[in-house]
């Protein structure tokens, strides 16, 4: 039984195809970037499922506003920005109730990101989808993407006190999470 040779990817023939709505030109880059995206779209979603979702919203608006990229910038950067950008407008639209905490009702507490150290990254990106949407959001834009409290704030529809109140509420329950957790594991350990 002979097999076809599996051609090696290049990014310049499949943006080309994609440019011109080829399914399989599509197909492959989805195939490519699908754990890149996915990566990017968990530490926004609250589960799995709703990680599919908004990878697959991604994929939808990478290929309609592919036009846009500019071959002599980073794909992988433009693809990230795409993607996190339809994950904050599928935050906007699925979840148009949270309630963002305000830099005046903010009780400073002392929190210790050392913590976090102990634990592997896939086990920190389950524990970030248990915060609530609000600080989700607000923890991952600011900690995983380097965006600034007042662009959050623009991307949110909130001031930029409310983004920082809501990353020092997010640290402070990913503290009291990675303890317990922690805690969990030294004990199941222990028996």
């Amino acid at each position: 039984m002979f097999r076809a040779k599996k051609r090696p990817f290049d990014l310049e023939e499949v943006l080309s195809g994609c440019l011109k709505n080829r399914q399989s030109a599509q197909k492959t880059l989805y195939e490519k970037y699908y754990g890149f995206a996915k990566n990017i779209s968990l530490r926004y979603a609250s589960g799995h499922d709703e990680a599919v979702e908004m990878v697959n919203d991604g994929f939808m608006k990478i290929f309609t506003k592919i036009s846009m990229y500019d071959p002599n910038q980073s794909f992988d950067a433009w693809f990230k920005t795409v993607m996190v950008r339809s994950c904050i407008d599928y935050y906007r639209k699925n979840h148009k109730k949270v309630a963002f905490v305000d830099v005046d009702e903010l009780h400073y507490l002392a929190y210790d990101d050392q913590l976090l150290e102990r634990i592997s990254a896939e086990e920190i990106i389950e524990l970030i989808q248990n915060l609530p949407p609000a600080y989700r959001t607000v923890f991952s834009l600011y900690v995983v993407e380097g965006y600034s409290h007042a662009e959050i704030g623009k991307m949110l529809g909130i001031n930029e006190g409310t983004s920082r109140s809501n990353l020092a509420k997010a640290r402070m329950k990913m503290q009291e999470m990675v303890k317990i957790y922690v805690s969990d594991q030294n004990d199941y350990r222990n028996v």
